[in-house]
């Protein structure tokens, strides 16, 4: 177990290292992309408080000021093109026209980026991108955008060189931290994806929900259940009524071989949602493999009246939600039913309570 630690820490620490090299000394300064004038800097604030929180109506009309008085200022554009198209109608015309039309040339590449972002298709923008990449090399908001067209069309790993190259020439683009997180997941470099969501998270804190997509990574694929539980803390802290959040506590606490606390976490959900298949169908199964650690028939005498109980309930709740509950409901639960009635005999009629799925005292 040491080594194996020691081994996922190495690799931590060099996908790391490879996810946020330094910026070449001859890169272009990325700050010339952040640079708001100061006349506006408190509408500045305004619209990007409003954009938070999804009021494009008080946004919109600051930013199609903003990007006219710096025009530079990447993010106002992203935003204003984001509000417009939200809006819709003369809002989202009027932006086009000015992008199209009216914006001024730049020395910069700003703007045929915003430009590009407008393209029909992402062939069209993937060439866009690339072209401007041709001139400035250096410009981190067109690496970025490439990899997301890249993902988009199934190229991860070239879509993870484009991200790590945007981290390269501008490592405030902290969404090309997480963006890279989710492609080397999907490589399933779980290590590697796990080094880029921690620098993200430094970042972007606030971001919930990167930390609930970060933390079922980590229970689920990469096993890593103390950190999970730390992060699922802070999620409840936000979202104390999260029916999900406490199914994956549960799963958590199953996999770090604490089925007690697993089975206190199904059950509270069972609680508050009497219809949750996937939390009666655990409960079944930890009771029927978990609880009886040393497999003895006294042991599975002990536990499997409340295992069948689970199962039961978990049969009577319904139409299957997945694939996964098809089978358990079509062949794998019906079988450990019939292995149960085999060593306790047949069961009561009757429906299942909740009552009977609960732990006993003590």
């Amino acid at each position: 177990m040491k080594r194996d630690a020691v081994v996922l820490l190495a690799l931590l620490a060099l996908a790391a290292c490879a996810a946020a090299p330094a910026r070449p000394a001859d890169a272009t300064d990325p700050a010339i992309y952040r640079r708001v004038d100061p006349a506006i800097a408190a509408e500045w604030e305004r619209a990007q408080a409003a954009f938070a929180i999804d009021d494009v109506d008080t946004a919109w009309p600051l930013l199609s000021v903003i990007v006219q008085k710096s025009p530079d200022l990447v993010r106002a554009h992203l935003m204003y093109q984001d509000a417009a198209i939200e809006i819709g109608g003369e809002a989202e015309a009027e932006m086009r026209r000015y992008y199209h039309f009216l914006i001024p040339e730049r020395e910069t590449p700003v703007v045929p980026y915003v430009r590009a972002r407008l393209s029909d298709t992402s062939y069209a923008k993937g060439q866009a991108l690339q072209a401007i990449l041709r001139q400035d090399p250096t410009f981190g908001w067109a690496h970025l955008s490439l990899g997301r067209v890249r993902r988009g069309q199934g190229q991860l790993l070239a879509a993870v060189d484009s991200f790590q190259a945007a981290l390269r020439f501008d490592d405030s683009l902290h969404e090309a931290q997480l963006e890279r997180a989710q492609a080397l997941a999907d490589l399933g470099r779980l290590p590697e994806a796990a080094a880029n969501y921690e620098d993200y998270l430094e970042q972007e804190p606030g971001d919930l929900a990167a930390v609930r997509e970060y933390a079922a990574m980590l229970i689920y694929r990469l096993v890593r259940i103390d950190r999970a539980l730390e992060l699922l803390g802070r999620l409840d802290q936000a979202f104390p009524e999260d029916v999900d959040l406490r199914m994956h506590r549960a799963a958590a606490l199953w996999r770090a071989f604490r089925p007690r606390e697993a089975l206190s976490n199904y059950l509270a959900v069972l609680e508050r949602d009497p219809r949750a298949s996937r939390a009666a169908l655990n409960i079944g199964l930890i009771y029927y493999d978990a609880m009886p650690q040393n497999d003895t028939a006294e042991e599975r005498r002990q536990w499997w009246p409340r295992a069948r109980a689970a199962f039961r309930y978990f049969l009577a709740i319904g139409d299957p939600a997945d694939g996964h509950e098809a089978f358990e409901r079509a062949l794998a639960v019906p079988y450990r039913l019939e292995e149960i009635e085999r060593l306790l005999g047949p069961a009561a009629a009757g429906e299942v309570s909740l009552d009977a799925l609960r732990l006993p005292p003590g």
